[in-house]
This record gives C-alpha cells, sequence and structure tokens, in this order.
C-alpha cells in the first residue's frame, strides 16, 4: 500500500471523486423522475369548495382526517387554503371512502398509469 501512496495522492483522488459526483448530479436534474402514485389512485379535474368540499368531475367526496394537499410544485397546502382551488388532479380514497391524499397537477403532467374518475358532469365536459 505505500507503494501505491505516491502515485495517488489525497487530493487528486478526492478531487476525481467530487468530478463524478457533479457530473451524476448533473444528468440526473437534467431529467425529472416521473412521479408514482399509490393503487386505487384516481384522475379528474378537481375543484375545492368552501369548508372546503371536494367536487371531482362534479360528484362530491367526503374529506377524510389528516387530509394532505400537494400542488404542481409540491408544496403542501393547508385546508383554509383550499377554497377556491380547481384544476386536474390525482387523487386517493380510504376504505371509508374519505379523500385522503390529492395531488394537484399542472399544464405540462401527465399521468398515463391513473385510472380516471367517475364523471357525472353534463355533457361529459371534464
Amino acid at each position: 500500500m505505500r507503494a501505491l501512496a505516491p502515485l495517488f495522492p489525497g487530493r487528486l483522488v478526492l478531487a476525481a471523486v467530487a468530478a463524478c459526483a457533479i457530473g451524476a448530479g448533473s444528468a440526473q436534474a437534467q431529467t425529472a423522475p416521473a412521479r408514482i402514485y399509490p393503487m386505487g389512485s384516481q384522475v379528474g379535474y378537481a375543484s375545492f369548495g368552501a369548508g372546503p368540499t371536494l367536487t371531482v368531475n362534479c360528484i362530491s367526496y367526503p374529506l377524510g382526517p389528516g387530509l394532505r394537499v400537494l400542488t404542481a410544485g409540491r408544496h403542501l397546502l393547508l385546508r383554509n387554503q383550499l377554497a377556491g382551488l380547481q384544476g386536474p388532479a390525482v387523487f386517493v380514497r380510504d376504505a371509508m371512502g374519505n379523500v385522503f391524499r390529492v395531488w394537484m397537477l399542472g399544464p405540462e403532467q401527465s399521468v398515463p398509469a391513473v385510472a380516471a374518475a367517475p364523471n357525472q358532469c353534463l355533457f361529459g365536459q371534464y
């Protein structure tokens, strides 16, 4: 081991490791990983009313305790921030039928692997 020490000084090895880590980080930053949703998730057009209440594709759903709503930018919203929020969303219900997770989607996001929520809107507008 002493014979290899002059060939690979510690600073050179650390610089090489740091360069590899920086190169790997920039490659990961270019491709955003696809979001994976839990089994049983449904996608639809959601709108939060006063109270708050949740309506997806013209069907009202009860909100469960511990509700978490995430924006397209992955920010957590509090219950008092939900009134008036609307747009495409993925949601999950628990065994009692209460919605406990909602992921609001941005205009560029698509979710091909998630089932569509039932639709009762007039003329299927959503």
